[in-house]
């Protein structure tokens, strides 16, 4: 897997070289830059959506012509099933002497009778094509059939002209529709192309938009506007014509759906870019703050280091002179002094080799069975004499009725060290109290130190734990260290499978809380 820390060791030296302005520059690009990319794809996506409306409208539009041709369909299926056309035509006429015909049409056939010479001949037939084909074979004679053609084209046009009228007012033409019949054609168009979202429609008197059948709740000019329609001609006789409307309320919601995976993903990788663009951000600011917290600990490290050493350069001069060395006493207090400073030497060169193995995060417990409340007392027996010589005093509660833990003693000594160290360094003008305090909280062991010395600010609550990070006294910079004692000690109980939290106030007090399994 690939390391992001070089990334970050990069974006660091990248960012040392560079000026505010520069870096402020580069923000202000990247935002902008992020800002038009999504603008140019809110774009995209309303484009999307106007062409998706577009396609719903016209599939809509197709939908509802299908099912206008279907109702026209079964209405006119509907006025012949129903049209009642009974004995409408009976004429008799004479012609040429003896000579004549009677013709007549009664439910659905056609009779006619023809007399010759006192003869009387009869042909009947669903049509008039079958009465003229039966005429021709019966061999009237020339002379007849062309008396009685002209004459049956007078009688034909008036019995077509007859049955026309009787169909026309003989018959009830009323329209009746099926509003389930209907709902369910439509239904069908849609589904059929995919639209299947809830709908409404009406159908409409073509000349009045009287409301004939409708599932609206109400139909005014409004929804009579924005609703897609198309013309139903309802009987090709009258003329008469009828419009069928549809709506969809949720149309906008229906799009969106359709087009879920499109927005998502675009949602998705937006919110991508945006994160990973605040967390560039927030690394570039991060590193900064490291790189100037480590510029900070180098300068304090080369003076905490120059000094033991020019000290324990000066004391072995002085050892090289005659007159030092026929003075035991001197020779005595020399040597102490290189013994103190070649120790606080060792303590530096330690801390150093701490921040490393904690970079390197290379700590190994080595884990045994320890009794916290012998590791705390012992620790108090090493610190009696800074103790005694701040005039500190120590409220000590041990009230843990278990205070058996499992955990590295080096370590745990270390992070004891470090808080009460911290308690002495930051002491106020008043006299230094420390209270010590244990309890068990389920399964877990917890410790508390609580000192009244100069307190802190919420804001240095959240970042004594960050690397390097020293708590600002003001202009006096009496408090010695390089800001890894908290940093270590966070690590240590976190190692531990522990927590810490620490609880401040300015000029009262400072409580650090350290819960461990016991």
């Amino acid at each position: 897997m690939l390391s992001i820390k070089p990334l970050i060791a990069f974006q660091a030296y990248i960012y040392s070289g560079m000026k505010k302005w520069q870096v402020y520059s580069i923000i202000f690009v990247l935002t902008l830059s992020l800002m038009g990319l999504v603008y140019v794809q809110s774009i995209y996506i309303k484009r999307g959506l106007i062409i998706q409306s577009q396609i719903f409208d016209q599939y809509v539009n197709e939908a509802l012509v299908h099912t206008a041709i279907k109702i026209e369909e079964e209405e006119a299926y509907r006025l012949l099933k129903n049209a009642k056309v009974d004995q409408i035509y009976n004429k008799t006429k004479q012609f040429n002497g003896n000579c004549g015909m009677n013709l007549q049409y009664q439910n659905g056939l056609v009779v006619l009778e023809v007399q010759k010479n006192g003869t009387t001949h009869s042909f009947s037939g669903n049509n008039l094509e079958q009465i003229d084909s039966l005429v021709r074979m019966a061999n009237l004679g020339a002379d007849f059939e062309r008396e009685l053609e002209y004459n049956l084209l007078k009688e034909y046009s008036l019995l077509v002209e007859s049955i026309t009228m009787e169909f026309l007012y003989g018959s009830d033409h009323k329209a009746n529709f099926d509003s389930t019949k209907i709902f369910n054609f439509l239904r069908f168009e849609l589904d059929r192309i995919g639209i299947n979202t809830p709908f409404n429609f009406a159908i409409l008197d073509g000349y009045n938009l009287r409301n004939i059948v409708s599932t609206f709740e109400k139909i005014n000019t409004s929804t009579y506007k924005t609703s897609y329609k198309t013309p139903i001609h309802i009987n090709v006789f009258t003329g008469e014509q009828a419009v069928l409307i549809a709506d969809f309320p949720n149309k906008r919601s229906f799009l969106i759906k359709s087009n879920g995976q499109l927005l998502l993903s675009s949602f998705i990788f937006i919110l991508l870019i945006v994160a990973s663009f605040g967390a560039s951000i927030l690394i570039i600011f991060h590193q900064k703050k490291i790189s100037e917290l480590k510029t900070d600990f180098i300068n304090n490290m080369t003076h905490e280091l120059k000094t033991p050493v020019a000290t324990i350069s000066l004391a072995t001069e002085m050892l090289n002179k005659e007159k030092v060395r026929e003075n035991p006493e001197k020779i005595a207090n020399y040597t102490k002094i290189i013994k103190d400073e070649n120790t606080r030497l060792g303590n530096h060169i330690e801390s150093v080799l701490q921040v490393a193995q904690l970079d390197r995060e290379e700590i190994k417990l080595r884990v045994e069975e320890l009794d916290f409340h012998e590791l705390l007392e012992d620790l108090l027996v090493k610190f009696q004499l800074r103790l005694e010589d701040t005039a500190a005093s120590i409220d000590l509660h041990l009230d843990a009725t278990n205070s058996k833990i499992r955990g590295d003693k080096n370590h745990l000594v270390n992070l004891l060290s470090n808080l009460l160290d911290n308690a002495i360094k930051y002491r106020s003008e008043r006299n230094l109290e420390i209270k010590l305090n244990t309890s068990n909280r389920k399964n877990d062991f917890v410790f508390s130190i609580e000192d009244n010395g100069i307190g802190m600010s919420n804001s240095d609550q959240k970042k004594i734990f960050t690397k390097f990070y020293r708590v600002p006294t003001g202009n006096i910079h009496n408090v010695k260290g390089f800001g890894l004692g908290l940093s270590y000690v966070k690590t240590i109980v976190e190692a531990h499978k522990g927590e810490i939290e620490v609880q401040s106030e300015a000029n009262k007090f400072t409580r650090f809380i350290v819960t461990l399994p016991t």
